[in-house]
Protein backbone atom coordinates (compact mmCIF):
# COMPACT_ATOMS: atom_id res chain seq x y z
CA UNK A 1 0.00 0.00 0.00
CA UNK A 2 1.14 3.48 -0.80
CA UNK A 3 2.18 5.78 2.14
CA UNK A 4 0.42 9.12 2.98
CA UNK A 5 3.03 11.67 2.64
CA UNK A 6 1.68 13.82 5.70
CA UNK A 7 2.12 17.97 5.98
CA UNK A 8 4.26 19.10 9.19
CA UNK A 9 0.98 21.01 9.60
CA UNK A 10 -0.86 17.74 9.61
CA UNK A 11 1.11 17.24 12.98
CA UNK A 12 0.82 19.45 15.22
CA UNK A 13 -2.04 20.40 17.42
CA UNK A 14 -1.97 22.95 19.76
CA UNK A 15 -4.41 23.05 22.29
CA UNK A 16 -4.38 26.14 24.40
CA UNK A 17 -6.05 24.82 27.33
CA UNK A 18 -3.73 22.10 28.62
CA UNK A 19 -0.99 22.65 31.05
CA UNK A 20 1.55 21.78 29.10
CA UNK A 21 3.78 24.61 27.65
CA UNK A 22 2.80 25.50 23.87
CA UNK A 23 6.67 25.21 23.08
CA UNK A 24 6.38 21.85 24.01
CA UNK A 25 3.20 21.40 22.24
CA UNK A 26 4.75 22.27 19.19
CA UNK A 27 8.20 20.66 19.14
CA UNK A 28 5.99 17.14 19.52
CA UNK A 29 3.92 17.94 16.05
CA UNK A 30 7.44 18.34 13.45
CA UNK A 31 9.42 16.23 16.00
CA UNK A 32 6.84 13.29 15.06
CA UNK A 33 6.51 14.11 11.45
CA UNK A 34 10.39 13.84 11.26
CA UNK A 35 10.50 10.81 12.99
CA UNK A 36 7.55 9.02 10.85
CA UNK A 37 8.70 10.71 7.68
CA UNK A 38 12.47 8.91 7.87
CA UNK A 39 10.81 5.81 9.02
CA UNK A 40 8.16 5.52 6.17
CA UNK A 41 10.56 7.01 3.93
CA UNK A 42 8.89 9.88 2.54
CA UNK A 43 11.28 12.30 4.35
CA UNK A 44 15.38 12.08 3.89
CA UNK A 45 18.05 14.08 5.93
CA UNK A 46 18.57 17.12 4.80
CA UNK A 47 14.94 17.90 3.13
CA UNK A 48 13.90 21.45 4.74
CA UNK A 49 12.42 21.81 7.70
CA UNK A 50 9.29 24.30 8.45
CA UNK A 51 10.92 27.84 9.22
CA UNK A 52 10.34 30.00 12.26
CA UNK A 53 8.30 32.30 10.23
CA UNK A 54 5.73 29.66 8.79
CA UNK A 55 5.29 27.79 12.16
CA UNK A 56 4.14 31.49 13.62
CA UNK A 57 1.61 32.18 11.02
CA UNK A 58 0.25 29.20 10.82
CA UNK A 59 -0.53 28.43 14.01
CA UNK A 60 -0.74 31.86 15.53
CA UNK A 61 2.14 31.30 18.58
CA UNK A 62 4.62 34.19 19.79
CA UNK A 63 8.52 34.28 17.93
CA UNK A 64 9.77 33.04 21.42
CA UNK A 65 7.85 29.88 21.74
CA UNK A 66 8.51 28.81 18.23
CA UNK A 67 11.98 29.41 18.34
CA UNK A 68 12.12 27.19 22.14
CA UNK A 69 10.51 24.66 20.07
CA UNK A 70 12.95 24.71 17.23
CA UNK A 71 16.20 24.84 19.85
CA UNK A 72 14.90 21.29 21.89
CA UNK A 73 14.78 19.72 18.13
CA UNK A 74 17.62 21.14 17.33
CA UNK A 75 19.17 19.82 20.71
CA UNK A 76 17.85 16.49 20.05
CA UNK A 77 19.54 16.08 17.20
CA UNK A 78 16.42 15.75 14.72
CA UNK A 79 16.71 19.10 12.63
CA UNK A 80 20.08 21.25 12.14
CA UNK A 81 19.44 25.38 11.79
CA UNK A 82 21.74 27.58 9.19
CA UNK A 83 21.85 30.91 9.67
CA UNK A 84 20.10 32.73 6.89
CA UNK A 85 18.41 29.57 5.46
CA UNK A 86 16.51 27.81 7.60
CA UNK A 87 15.98 24.65 9.65
CA UNK A 88 16.70 21.06 7.86
CA UNK A 89 16.28 17.55 8.90
CA UNK A 90 19.18 16.36 10.09
CA UNK A 91 21.16 12.68 10.04
CA UNK A 92 19.46 10.33 12.37
CA UNK A 93 21.93 7.77 14.01
CA UNK A 94 20.10 5.73 16.28
CA UNK A 95 22.37 3.10 18.50
CA UNK A 96 20.76 -0.20 18.41
CA UNK A 97 21.46 -2.66 21.58
CA UNK A 98 20.65 -5.99 21.08
CA UNK A 99 18.88 -7.75 23.40
CA UNK A 100 19.90 -11.21 22.22
CA UNK A 101 22.48 -11.45 24.56
CA UNK A 102 24.26 -9.83 27.81
CA UNK A 103 24.83 -6.46 26.73
CA UNK A 104 27.46 -4.05 27.80
CA UNK A 105 26.60 -0.32 26.89
CA UNK A 106 31.02 -0.26 26.99
CA UNK A 107 31.48 -2.83 24.86
CA UNK A 108 28.62 -1.81 22.36
CA UNK A 109 30.25 1.81 22.15
CA UNK A 110 34.13 0.71 21.54
CA UNK A 111 32.28 -1.68 18.97
CA UNK A 112 30.70 1.45 17.18
CA UNK A 113 34.44 2.93 17.14
CA UNK A 114 33.03 5.24 19.65
CA UNK A 115 34.64 6.74 23.11
CA UNK A 116 32.86 5.42 26.01
CA UNK A 117 32.31 7.86 28.66
CA UNK A 118 31.17 8.09 32.30
CA UNK A 119 30.10 10.69 35.21
CA UNK A 120 29.67 9.74 38.63
CA UNK A 121 26.54 11.36 40.07
CA UNK A 122 26.28 9.57 43.23
CA UNK A 123 27.75 6.95 44.91
CA UNK A 124 26.82 5.79 48.95
CA UNK A 125 26.29 3.34 51.00
CA UNK A 126 22.98 2.61 52.03
CA UNK A 127 20.18 0.11 53.61
CA UNK A 128 18.34 -2.06 51.12
CA UNK A 129 14.34 -1.07 50.97
CA UNK A 130 12.28 -3.96 50.62
CA UNK A 131 11.32 -3.52 46.63
CA UNK A 132 15.46 -3.95 46.17
CA UNK A 133 16.51 -6.33 48.98
CA UNK A 134 13.91 -8.71 47.04
CA UNK A 135 15.23 -8.00 43.63
CA UNK A 136 19.03 -8.72 45.40
CA UNK A 137 17.82 -11.91 47.58
CA UNK A 138 19.21 -10.00 50.71
CA UNK A 139 17.65 -8.73 53.84
CA UNK A 140 15.54 -5.78 54.16
CA UNK A 141 18.14 -3.06 55.51
CA UNK A 142 21.28 -4.65 54.20
CA UNK A 143 24.25 -2.86 53.33
CA UNK A 144 24.07 -1.57 49.66
CA UNK A 145 26.10 0.30 47.11
CA UNK A 146 23.91 2.76 45.42
CA UNK A 147 25.81 4.03 42.14
CA UNK A 148 24.54 6.06 39.58
CA UNK A 149 26.64 7.17 36.45
CA UNK A 150 25.56 9.10 33.09
CA UNK A 151 26.65 7.05 30.48
CA UNK A 152 27.73 8.85 27.41
CA UNK A 153 28.61 7.89 23.89
CA UNK A 154 31.95 10.34 22.91
CA UNK A 155 30.35 13.17 24.05
CA UNK A 156 26.52 11.99 23.67
CA UNK A 157 24.44 11.53 27.09
CA UNK A 158 22.65 8.12 26.48
CA UNK A 159 21.20 6.54 29.37
CA UNK A 160 21.28 7.67 33.32
CA UNK A 161 21.83 4.45 35.26
CA UNK A 162 21.40 3.47 39.37
CA UNK A 163 23.17 0.87 40.26
CA UNK A 164 22.72 -1.31 43.41
CA UNK A 165 25.12 -3.86 44.64
CA UNK A 166 25.05 -5.78 47.51
CA UNK A 167 28.14 -4.72 49.71
CA UNK A 168 28.83 -7.90 51.43
CA UNK A 169 29.64 -9.48 47.95
CA UNK A 170 31.79 -6.54 46.77
CA UNK A 171 33.54 -5.86 50.19
CA UNK A 172 35.77 -2.41 49.68
CA UNK A 173 33.74 -1.34 46.14
CA UNK A 174 33.62 1.89 47.46
CA UNK A 175 37.06 2.47 47.95
CA UNK A 176 37.97 0.97 44.27
CA UNK A 177 35.75 1.86 42.36
CA UNK A 178 36.68 5.29 39.91
CA UNK A 179 33.84 7.00 37.22
CA UNK A 180 36.57 5.78 34.36
CA UNK A 181 35.90 1.85 35.33
CA UNK A 182 33.52 -0.46 33.46
CA UNK A 183 31.67 -1.50 36.22
CA UNK A 184 31.34 -5.09 34.88
CA UNK A 185 35.10 -5.31 34.70
CA UNK A 186 35.67 -4.00 37.66
CA UNK A 187 33.15 -6.64 39.13
CA UNK A 188 35.16 -9.22 37.52
CA UNK A 189 38.72 -8.43 37.85
CA UNK A 190 38.39 -6.97 41.59
CA UNK A 191 35.98 -9.40 42.76
CA UNK A 192 35.87 -12.41 40.60
CA UNK A 193 31.96 -11.95 41.04
CA UNK A 194 30.87 -10.18 37.54
CA UNK A 195 27.43 -11.13 35.93
CA UNK A 196 27.29 -14.52 33.39
CA UNK A 197 23.62 -13.47 32.61
CA UNK A 198 20.98 -11.29 33.31
CA UNK A 199 17.22 -10.44 33.14
CA UNK A 200 16.03 -7.30 31.54
CA UNK A 201 12.47 -5.79 31.72
CA UNK A 202 11.90 -2.50 29.35
CA UNK A 203 8.72 -0.11 30.01
CA UNK A 204 8.30 3.08 27.97
CA UNK A 205 8.43 6.16 30.42
CA UNK A 206 8.72 10.27 30.29
CA UNK A 207 12.03 11.77 30.80
CA UNK A 208 12.00 13.32 34.54
CA UNK A 209 12.71 16.65 35.91
CA UNK A 210 16.63 15.33 36.91
CA UNK A 211 17.20 12.87 33.90
CA UNK A 212 16.23 15.98 31.50
CA UNK A 213 19.14 18.05 33.04
CA UNK A 214 22.01 15.21 32.60
CA UNK A 215 20.16 13.56 29.45
CA UNK A 216 20.04 16.94 27.99
CA UNK A 217 16.28 16.44 26.17
CA UNK A 218 13.49 17.76 27.79
CA UNK A 219 11.30 16.92 30.46
CA UNK A 220 8.52 15.00 29.61
CA UNK A 221 10.51 13.51 26.21
CA UNK A 222 10.12 9.49 26.00
CA UNK A 223 12.53 7.26 27.03
CA UNK A 224 13.33 3.48 27.58
CA UNK A 225 13.48 2.33 31.09
CA UNK A 226 15.51 -1.07 31.72
CA UNK A 227 15.12 -3.01 34.68
CA UNK A 228 18.33 -5.52 35.25
CA UNK A 229 18.99 -7.75 37.49
CA UNK A 230 22.16 -9.54 36.84
CA UNK A 231 23.42 -13.33 37.84
CA UNK A 232 26.80 -14.91 38.83
CA UNK A 233 27.92 -17.85 37.62
CA UNK A 234 26.57 -19.30 40.72
CA UNK A 235 23.33 -17.73 39.91
CA UNK A 236 23.39 -15.66 42.85
CA UNK A 237 21.91 -11.78 41.75
CA UNK A 238 24.57 -9.66 42.30
CA UNK A 239 23.45 -6.13 40.67
CA UNK A 240 19.88 -4.79 40.48
CA UNK A 241 19.82 -1.85 37.89
CA UNK A 242 17.50 0.76 36.73
CA UNK A 243 18.71 2.68 33.07
CA UNK A 244 16.61 5.60 31.55
CA UNK A 245 17.52 5.76 27.81
CA UNK A 246 17.03 8.23 25.46
CA UNK A 247 13.91 7.07 23.31
CA UNK A 248 14.96 9.76 20.70
CA UNK A 249 18.38 7.82 20.53
CA UNK A 250 18.11 4.43 21.46
CA UNK A 251 16.33 1.68 19.80
CA UNK A 252 16.09 -2.52 21.18
CA UNK A 253 17.20 -4.98 18.59
CA UNK A 254 15.42 -8.75 19.89
CA UNK A 255 15.65 -11.81 17.32
CA UNK A 256 12.87 -14.85 18.34
CA UNK A 257 14.37 -18.35 17.04
CA UNK A 258 11.85 -21.21 17.22
CA UNK A 259 12.79 -23.88 19.97
CA UNK A 260 13.71 -26.52 17.78
CA UNK A 261 14.50 -25.09 14.29
CA UNK A 262 13.37 -28.03 12.31
CA UNK A 263 9.83 -28.41 13.92
CA UNK A 264 7.57 -26.71 11.20
CA UNK A 265 4.74 -26.21 13.80
CA UNK A 266 4.06 -22.44 13.49
CA UNK A 267 4.56 -20.31 16.54
CA UNK A 268 2.35 -18.54 18.29
CA UNK A 269 3.05 -15.14 20.14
Amino acid sequence: MEKVKRSWADEIVIRRHLNTPLYLQLKHGPQDWITNGLEEGFLAAGQRAPSENELKEALGVSSITVRRALHELERQGLIRRIQGRGSFISEQSSVILSMEKLFSLTTLTLEKGMEPARETLELARIVAPLNIARQLDVDEGAPLVKLVRLRLMDTTPISVDTSYLPLDRFPDFMRLYQSSHSLYELMHSAFDNGPVRAHDMLQPVLISAFESQVLQVSEGSPAILVRRVAYNRDDVPIEFTKSVFRGDLCRFSIEFKEKNSHDNQPVDF
